[in-house]
């Protein structure tokens, strides 16, 4: 858990977009909790993320939310979890991240 705690600050400090996988199960069931308190020390709560719950199965589904509603969000380990950086945006319905470093 270590090991994941200083990827996750690392990512986030970086202002990173991360993606976590298999984010709980029934023996990790805060680790998304955790992590989400991890990003919050260098993210925004409106920071824009997403949730892919069974993804290429049937039942897929998606969902838009941000950092702040993530950490109180139920998820398992058939969701795959996106977190933004401070230039996502939502556009359209889904997660946008700009390529490159130019303000806007």
């Amino acid at each position: 858990m270590e090991v994941i705690e200083r990827r996750i600050r690392a990512a986030a400090m970086a202002d990173m977009a991360i993606c976590i996988y298999n984010p709980s199960s029934k023996k990790r069931a805060d680790y998304l909790r955790r992590a989400c308190g991890w990003i919050l020390e260098y993210q925004r709560p409106e920071t824009v993320c997403g949730l892919v719950r069974q993804i290429g199965r049937e039942g897929e589904s998606m969902e838009i939310l941000t950092l702040g509603e993530l950490c109180e969000t139920a998820v398992d380990m058939f969701t795959t979890v996106f977190v933004g950086n401070s230039c996502t945006r939502q556009v359209g319905g889904r997660m946008v991240t700009p390529r490159g470093y130019r303000n806007e």
